[in-house]
């Protein structure tokens, strides 16, 4: 049974114990919502973790982006996360693994843009959770939103970094643990995700546990990919919609209030204007694989 009071990111592990921060997170889920879970800063690090182990095929299976669409403002979005993928060398004859692809609504996107190569793994969608895909290499895996949804990110890390071909692209995408302000949670309720973000990294961490692996860092990007110039389709106005309906990310992928929306200036504003006030809590961080093949382990 893993021991969620001990930072597993350091090399010289914090404890909860020692923990200056520390709090007490409501769910981000509707169905869950009454219940809290703690969530403590490692003061080595600065990463953050949460305490409770939980039933993780439970809380999937009421996981409210299983609703999510490929509609106008997803496909936007898709289209800013695909610029980032080119402009570090992917390209449409790649293999592609998207790793925690949900129902895989970006693989389709991939296969639409003409990357056919494109397929998807998550464990806790059965039409993608064949573990074949992940007996063989790829020039290009990307892992949004899904480190922090494991219970041992240094070794996820590891197992991405053995599937990648010499030369390969790694590209995580994740919240930074540094950007969020834990005596905040109503502001930082969505970067926060409890109970499904396990361990939030720093992006000290993240950076770190890469070139652990001999892996080499490339861009970093300090904008969610979901910033568009597209009304609605902005991470601040997507971050106050769902703060303004009770902090629950069901709200995210239900009918939009309009009434709401046209009811509130500051909604209002942000559904317009929103991308010019982009939150600082995320980070997308890519890495290579060198030449030949890295052998190094993670350091415990």
């Amino acid at each position: 049974m893993a021991d969620f009071t001990l930072c597993n990111l350091c090399p010289r592990p914090g404890h909860l114990r020692n923990s200056v921060e520390v709090k007490q997170i409501d769910s981000i889920v509707r169905k869950f919502h009454s219940e809290k879970f703690t969530v403590w800063r490692c003061r080595l690090c600065g990463s953050l973790h949460s305490k409770e182990e939980i039933d993780s095929a439970n809380y999937y299976h009421y996981y409210p982006f299983k609703e999510q669409k490929l509609d106008p403002w997803t496909w936007v979005a898709y289209g800013n996360r695909l610029r980032r993928l080119i402009r570090e060398g992917v390209n449409q004859e790649h293999e592609i693994l998207d790793y925690g692809c949900g129902s895989g609504l970006f693989v389709s996107f991939l296969h639409k843009k003409g990357y056919k190569k494109a397929v998807g793994y998550d464990p806790y969608v059965r039409d993608f959770a064949d573990e074949k895909i992940l007996g063989k290499t790829y020039e290009t895996i990307v892992a949004q939103d899904v480190i922090e949804h494991v219970d041992d990110p240094r070794t996820f890390l590891m197992l991405l970094s053995q599937r990648l071909r010499p030369g390969g692209i790694l590209c995580i995408g994740t919240p930074n643990a540094q950007c969020i302000d834990l005596f905040q949670p109503e502001k930082f309720a969505l970067p926060l995700h409890q109970p499904y973000h396990r361990h939030v990294l720093s992006e000290d961490t993240l950076v770190r546990l890469g070139l652990d692996l001999g892996l080499r860092v490339g861009k970093i990007y300090h904008r969610y990919y979901f910033d568009t110039l597209f009304p609605l389709a902005n991470s601040r106005f997507l971050q106050s919609y769902v703060r303004r309906a009770g902090n629950v990310i069901d709200a995210a992928f239900e009918k939009p209030k309009i009434s709401m929306i046209l009811t509130s200036p500051r909604l209002l504003f942000y559904a317009l204007f929103g991308y010019f006030f982009p939150p600082k809590t995320e980070a997308m961080v890519f890495f290579r694989q060198e030449n030949s093949r890295a052998t190094k382990t993670l350091k415990i």
